[in-house]
């Protein structure tokens, strides 16, 4: 998501491509996925995977307790065989890593969509700097403290919790629920809104209540999947019944191109809707089966659209295409490496096509270091590199800092 920082600019994502572009007739559609039989959704009460108390305000949020949590579900857990080679990557990706986190981004220069996507890079370990001082950069927006002079949160008419939606905050509804779930913080986090103390369960609630149909769902899916138990249903404001199957059945309606950043936030929330299921082990049935056939034909044409060099395609979806400047190279090879590690199982890691996609980020990323570029897309790049450090190499999310220290004192790596 690259949209400029400055909130004079439009909140608008610059990765989005045209909505009229048509789909290449090789790219995967909807009506390849689509199921004979619809099955029954088994329903109940939402769940609460909380398991400790809400951290102390400006501490690293209690995100950490099940790692790789999200991922597929598997009955053994593949052992990844690390070749010279792939430890040689290990070691690359960790001092790339390294340069960034102990260079925080500013919480005086960056509006709360700036600091929202820095925050995506280093998930609970993120780092703020704040005056002479740097602290954590998820509870500095959880509670609701100055970016750039403007607060991510606000009240709604009833006084209850709202989250502001326009340049310099989220660009799309449900964004910061959907980084909240993706860096895995817990339900009961507090979040502060005028002088109210409430939780991230309270923003759950708000994201469910302002579902509507035929709009963009993406980052809702991605934030109720993770939040709610696979089976709750909730009425919104506007008296609809909502669940996670019809969240993914009007996700699966609308284009992949012309989407979020060329449609990886769209495949992202699919995958992660699936995955939440399996890992629960409940049947991959209905809509969850659509969503997992729709995801697994997008990744093989993902790496149909890979280039030579390990990049993705800098016209995302529409076709195989190299040109453009470093930030969009950045931008969509960004993008694409931060999906497929999300979303192929553990056993695919090391497929020599994802290999030379990491290779060449993490290339992209070291040599152009010293380049002040866009942070939508430096936010999901480092992402991307974290979760194949995490994934492959035993990054731990709440341990970064040790690790990447580590990493800076290895003289193999300066």
């Amino acid at each position: 998501m690259d949209s400029p920082d400055d909130a004079s600019q439009p909140a608008t994502d610059d990765g989005r491509e045209p909505a009229e572009q048509k789909r290449p007739t090789d790219q995967p559609s909807t009506t390849a996925v689509k199921t004979a039989a619809e099955a029954t959704d088994r329903k109940s009460s939402p769940g609460s995977d909380s398991t400790s108390p809400a951290a102390a305000a400006g501490r690293v949020p209690d995100g950490t307790k099940a790692k790789g949590e999200g991922r597929p579900a598997a009955t053994a857990t593949p052992v990844i065989r690390l070749t010279p080679e792939l430890r040689e990557l290990g070691q690359r990706i960790r001092r790339c890593l390294a340069f960034y986190y102990y260079r925080p981004e500013s919480a005086s220069e960056r509006s709360p969509w700036g600091v929202m996507h820095y925050a995506i890079g280093f998930g609970v370990d993120a780092q703020l700097n704040v005056g002479d001082d740097n602290v954590n950069a998820l509870a500095w927006l959880c509670g609701n403290r100055s970016c750039n002079g403007l607060r991510m949160f606000t009240t709604d008419r009833r006084g209850g919790l709202d989250v502001r939606l326009g340049p310099g905050y989220q660009g799309h509804e449900g964004q910061f629920l959907s980084v909240l779930a993706l860096t895995r913080v817990q339900p009961d986090y507090p979040l502060t809104v005028a002088d109210q103390k409430l939780t991230i369960a309270d923003l759950v609630q708000r994201e469910q209540r302002t579902c509507r149909a035929g709009t963009e769902l993406t980052f809702k899916l991605i934030g109720l999947s993770h939040y709610l138990d696979s089976d709750a249903q909730w009425v919104a404001s506007d008296d609809q019944r909502w669940d996670i199957p019809r969240l993914i059945r009007e996700e699966i309606a609308q284009p992949v191109i012309g989407s979020a950043c060329g449609g990886t936030h769209r495949l992202i929330g699919l995958a992660y809707a699936v995955n939440r299921r399996e890992r629960v082990q409940r049947p991959v049935t209905g809509q969850w089966l659509r969503a997992k056939q729709y995801v697994a034909s997008y990744q093989q044409y993902t790496f149909k659209l890979q280039n030579r060099d390990g990049s993705f395609s800098t016209k995302w979806f529409e076709g195989r295409a190299h040109s453009g400047d470093l930030n969009r190279y950045l931008n969509t090879t960004g993008h694409a490496l931060e999906w497929l590690t999300f979303s192929l199982p553990k056993d695919q890691l090391t497929d020599p096509r994802l290999v030379r996609m990491v290779s060449f980020l993490e290339n992209l990323m070291w040599e152009n270091r010293t380049f002040r570029r866009d942070i939508g897309p430096k936010g999901h790049a480092l992402r991307a590199l974290g979760l194949y450090d995490e994934y492959v190499f035993g990054g731990q999310p709440g341990q970064r800092a040790v690790q990447l220290a580590e990493a800076l004192r290895d003289k193999r790596l300066r």
